[in-house]
């Protein structure tokens, strides 16, 4: 699936075309009409016949709203989970299923994460003899959209480990990065959590034994899963998001600290300001557009988890004052009632 070319005039992050499709079938399979969502989201028909075309983000993010919107139900990534069938995703899940082990099918959707999405990040963040946590999140989406994807994406990764091993594997602990909905029944059953799910987490994380992680894949065929691993190594690397993603860890560093400075940043990063400037610029943005963009979520995130703008938030922004804050959320959200009641 990484040899997939881009869908003219695509631009930021991607998403290969087989989720937009996996979601509409299973929108179908639920009584709504995928054709009518594919319209809405904007997906052309010449796409909706390959399997090997990458599209922006933001169109699977909108089909995520539309499904929902169509299903009539906050549980539908739950039900659309329910739906997933180790495959859908291509080459990403056969390397998933020829692991050795539960914990190298882990590894190895980390790696190649990238054949189904740019927009999505997967990393192994802990590490012991007792627990592995793992987080994930989505860089591009409006909140709600964010919020669909993401308990799918966990209950997805729950389902796989279940699925290849054979066994009622299930996760310790499941965090979130939105506010706790209503009702959460449904996806704390599918989700099987022992120590339960928790909300309005930094990121999105999901933390298994790993005692677990070293369970065998008894149907995967190490042959197999040879042949597959070379033939992904000879594809397209990744986007070079390294240091782009060590530029988001310091930055938002400095949000912490009350410090976000194009200077503090480039320091932190042992580069001047200029070679800062010169590689965003190099992906396409900008130092302003960055840091607007981190203040955003940071927003978000506070609106979600039904917290209130204050003198202290608007500094460790690097706004003067909460009126400052307002107003660049007034322009954030273009129209947005949510932000303007803020």
């Amino acid at each position: 699936m990484a040899d997939a070319h881009t869908a003219p005039g695509a631009r930021g992050e991607q998403d290969s075309i087989v989720l937009s499709k996996f979601l509409l079938t299973a929108a179908g399979s639920g009584g709504a009409d995928p054709d009518r969502v594919a319209r809405e989201a904007g997906l052309p028909g010449w796409a909706l016949t390959e399997d090997e075309v990458m599209i922006p983000a933001r169109v699977t993010m909108r089909v995520w709203e539309l499904v929902e919107r169509a299903l009539g139900t906050p549980d539908s990534p739950v039900a659309i989970a329910g739906w997933y069938e180790l495959g859908a995703l291509g080459l990403f899940d056969y390397l998933f299923a020829n692991a050795r082990t539960l914990g190298e099918a882990f590894e190895t959707s980390t790696r190649y994460l990238h054949f189904v999405t740019t927009n999505g990040r997967l990393a192994t963040v802990t590490e012991d003899e007792r627990e592995t946590t793992f987080s994930f999140h989505y860089r591009e989406g409006e909140p709600r959209q964010m919020e669909l994807a993401e308990q799918f994406a966990m209950a997805v990764l729950c389902s796989r480990a279940r699925s290849v091993t054979g066994r009622p594997v299930h996760p310790l602990h499941v965090g979130f990065a939105q506010a706790a909905p209503r009702n959460h029944a449904t996806l704390a059953e599918a989700l099987g959590a022992e120590r339960g799910i928790d909300f309005g987490q930094a990121r999105g994380s999901v933390t298994f034994r790993t005692a677990d992680l070293r369970e065998p894949i008894p149907a995967a065929d190490p042959r197999l899963g040879a042949i597959l691993h070379r033939y992904a190594e000879l594809l397209p690397p990744p986007p070079a998001a390294d240091w782009r993603e060590k530029f988001e860890r310091e930055l938002d560093a400095c949000l912490d600290e009350g410090t976000p400075a194009l200077d503090h940043v480039a320091q932190r990063l042992l580069m001047s300001r200029r070679t800062l400037q010169r590689r965003l610029a190099e992906t396409g943005t900008t130092w302003r557009a960055e840091l607007d963009a981190a203040r955003r979520r940071r927003a978000d995130r506070l609106r979600r988890t039904g917290g209130r703008l204050s003198p202290s938030l608007a500094g460790q922004l690097g706004y003067s004052d909460p009126r400052s804050l307002r107003r660049a959320m007034r322009r954030w959200s273009a129209g947005d009632e949510e932000f303007r009641n803020a």
